[in-house]
């Protein structure tokens, strides 16, 4: 075949214009218009692309989704069209509401979503409003730090009911989820697990464990002697810097530790370790590992990146920390030129990693 020089040429403009698009932020109207630039959004509702044809206002109800670094932002009509984040797409799909939400709303209670079959399934998080950070609020799953509430209140009525409706009543997954071998913590494993379980129900039957005792998870410790145990772990709403651990081993075997005597553990995909950072012991939990991860301290809820097994950077609104990112220029500019904030490290780190 006769490969002629202007056919030659066409392709790789074409390849090179793929490859420019890919590197942009984007956003995706109803009528499936793709408008490439810089995303920027005051609200909840409202976002604006500017690119070299100016600057255009989008309401939500005229737009699919918004790309803006790794995370995309869907258009859903919970009680009126707004932007959510996109933390899980299947036939499951899960969405946390925008940073900028509470800024606008009345009473304001933070919820999550969770979409089966054109239904929204409105999850009240447990956190405490009050002591809401928006530094944080896309680096993990928000929970709550309020030690005098139960382990009852602290699993909201609709988080067991949400996956009752999807998955029903004689779902193994439902069932470990009604035992408490699960909780709010969880959520973009189940959403995870309830996909597999949804499509694949034969196999996932065979991965699961519905033997575990009730109110606890599969997991492991590592003990200072490196040496990793499996088995499972007590649940706690959620693990504070001074709690203990009980554990009990795949031969029943049952023990407890202080957090400070393990290297690390994990429990449900939920991975701890003690580490050292600016010469004072930490509890962290992982929340992105990658050639750039991303770990949060347990007890002044503060996150820092780490590179390479080097030293741990902390990730506040000074943005210091934007320039673990150079080595790669695509990735670093692109940073810089969208005015990515300190709320977005995820995205810019799963930009770097990917």
């Amino acid at each position: 075949m006769k490969i002629t020089l202007p056919k030659i040429i066409t392709t790789f403009l074409l390849i090179s214009n793929v490859c420019v698009f890919a590197s942009q932020d984007y956003l995706v109207t109803k009528e499936k218009d793709t408008i490439y630039g810089k995303i920027e959004w005051k609200t909840n509702v409202i976002v604006y692309v500017k690119n070299e044809s100016g600057k255009q206002k989008f309401r939500a109800d005229k737009v699919d989704f918004f790309q803006r670094g790794a995370f995309r932002f869907v258009s859903v009509n919970t009680k009126f069209p707004e932007f959510l984040l996109e933390v899980k797409n299947g036939q499951v799909s899960y969405y946390v509401e925008s940073h900028l939400k509470s800024k606008f709303t009345i009473d304001y209670k933070k919820n999550v979503f969770l979409k089966y079959k054109d239904d929204l399934y409105t999850i009240t998080t447990p956190e405490n409003n009050q002591n809401n950070n928006n530094d944080n609020f896309f680096l993990d799953n928000p929970v709550e730090t309020n030690r005098k509430a139960s382990q009852e209140e602290f699993i909201s009525s609709n988080f067991k009911s949400s996956f009752y409706q999807i998955l029903g009543k004689d779902n193994t997954l439902y069932k470990l989820i009604k035992k408490n071998n699960f909780t709010f913590e969880d959520i973009e494993l189940l959403v995870d697990l309830s996909n597999k379980s949804l499509n694949y129900p034969i196999a996932f039957e065979k991965q699961i464990d519905s033997t575990i005792k009730k109110g606890y998870a599969s997991g492991y410790v590592i003990p200072f002697e490196n040496d990793t145990i499996w088995g499972s772990i007590k649940m706690k709403k959620t693990f504070l810097y001074n709690d203990k651990i009980k554990f009990i081993t795949r031969n029943k075997k049952e023990s407890s530790y202080k957090p400070g005597e393990l290297i690390g553990f994990k429990i449900n995909g939920r991975v701890y370790k003690n580490d050292i950072i600016d010469k004072k012991k930490k509890q962290l939990i992982q929340l992105i590992v990658g050639e750039i991860s991303l770990y949060r301290d347990l007890k002044n809820k503060k996150s820092y990146i780490i590179k390479e097994n080097r030293e741990y950077i902390l990730v506040d609104k000074k943005k210091k920390f934007i320039k673990i990112f150079k080595d790669k220029p695509s990735i670093y500019n692109r940073i810089i030129e969208n005015d990515y904030q300190s709320f977005e490290v995820k995205s810019m780190i799963r930009l770097y990693n990917n």
